[in-house]
């Protein structure tokens, strides 16, 4: 039954950009604690990515099949409000290692409510109508990730950590009520974008899983790359506030500044993604698009001023999420339609661990070197892709 009121779409794209930027209050304000003023900051920095990317090497492949177990909307209620507790109880927690243990249930339930909105939006909006939805979802998403940065970040800084704790729990609250008046939906008829799963070993499990890239060397060639792109970017992550504060001595309304730069930068590429021409043209654009940011990442460990890095972590916003969407896009194009379960779950596990390897390897060149050095280290890498993207299958 519909209830009546703000329209079934409006209550999803709102649900999900309150939801984005109630795990932006959280984050920054425990940024700002436990990296910019916590007394091991590169320490609590390398726990915090390993934090954000675990949950999804290990759950992505069985929260498909608990989201379907429950409906994807009662789901998503559940894990809103879930997280709504979980931010109250990081107000009164002062340990480290307990600060660390709610984060970590609080990145799970932002997993959850991924991939439960994923599920949901396949129920409730029609499919004819799924691309123009996904399209302005993903536009709403990216205005708030252009804005929230920079003044969440002030607000951090202006409020202290409880008042902006507060503030992302009551983001949640409203996300969950949001949810709450979506229309109600029959459990048994959603389906899960991660498809099926079989319940006979870990063993036959993985081997199902690799399914799609059976006789397939283009979706082999597009995973490839696109570990290279999650590892450039991972590197990125970690190596810009190491370098805003160890060098420019600056804090997290400056890393704010810089993120929303990024932002605006990703914003940008959504409107270049040109159409896909000959594979020729796709190598060639691969190839460009990777010595680019190579050169970009480069000059970035040269910059002093906070306004030049601004600009160019525009570009390298533009660039690294320009390559991210038109590497998705090949990835869905060339797997087997039969399959695209099983594609989407192998990828989301396989994002989380390009993430994870980057930032052990990071973590390792500051340790023993420098963040100017860590950016050398990601433009070698770009310049590998490089010249490794004209002599695959794309």
């Amino acid at each position: 039954m519909k209830r009546p009121g703000i329209p079934t779409k409006a209550l999803i794209i709102l649900a999900d950009l309150l939801s984005d930027l109630g795990n932006q209050f959280v984050g920054f304000t425990l940024l700002d604690l436990l990296f910019f003023k916590g007394e091991k900051g590169l320490s609590n920095l390398l726990a915090m990515c390993l934090i954000e990317q675990a949950p999804s090497v290990c759950l992505s492949p069985l929260a498909g099949l608990w989201i379907d177990r429950v409906g994807a909307k009662t789901w998503l209620f559940l894990v809103s409000g879930g997280k709504c507790l979980l931010v109250g109880a990081l107000v009164f927690v002062s340990s480290r290692y307990l600060v660390f243990t709610v984060y970590l249930l609080l990145i799970i339930g932002s997993l959850f409510f991924y991939i439960g909105r994923l599920s949901l939006v396949p129920v409730l909006i029609p499919k004819d109508e799924l691309i123009p939805f996904n399209a302005v979802n993903e536009r709403v998403s990216l205005a708030g990730r252009i804005l929230g940065p920079l003044l969440i970040s002030c607000i951090v800084l202006e409020t202290g950590p409880a008042m902006s704790l507060g503030f992302g729990g009551l983001l949640f609250t409203l996300s969950a009520f949001l949810v709450w008046r979506l229309p109600d939906t029959v459990s048994g008829t959603e389906r899960s974008v991660y498809g099926p799963f079989r319940r006979h070993g870990l063993r036959p499990l993985v081997v199902d899983f690799m399914e799609p890239f059976r006789g397939n060397p283009k979706l082999k060639a597009c995973f490839a790359t696109f570990g290279f792109v999650l590892a450039g970017g991972g590197m990125l992550y970690l190596g810009v506030p190491v370098l805003c504060k160890t060098q420019l001595g600056k804090d997290i309304a400056d890393w704010g500044l810089l993120l929303s730069a990024f932002q605006a930068g990703a914003c940008v590429s959504t409107f270049l993604l040109p159409r896909y021409g000959s594979a020729v043209r796709r190598r060639t654009l691969l190839s460009f698009n990777f010595l680019l940011l190579a050169g970009a990442i480069a000059t970035l460990s040269q910059l002093r001023t906070l306004v030049q890095i601004a600009l160019l972590m525009s570009l390298l916003g533009c660039g690294f999420t320009f390559m991210h969407v038109f590497l998705e896009s090949l990835i869905q194009k060339y797997s087997p339609k039969a399959c695209i379960g099983k594609t989407i779950s192998v990828l989301s596990t396989y994002r989380g661990l390009c993430y994870l390897g980057s930032i052990f390897g990071s973590a390792m060149v500051l340790r023993i070197w420098s963040p100017q050095s860590l950016f050398f280290t990601a433009s070698a890498l770009m310049v590998s892709a490089g010249v490794i993207t004209t002599r695959k299958y794309y």
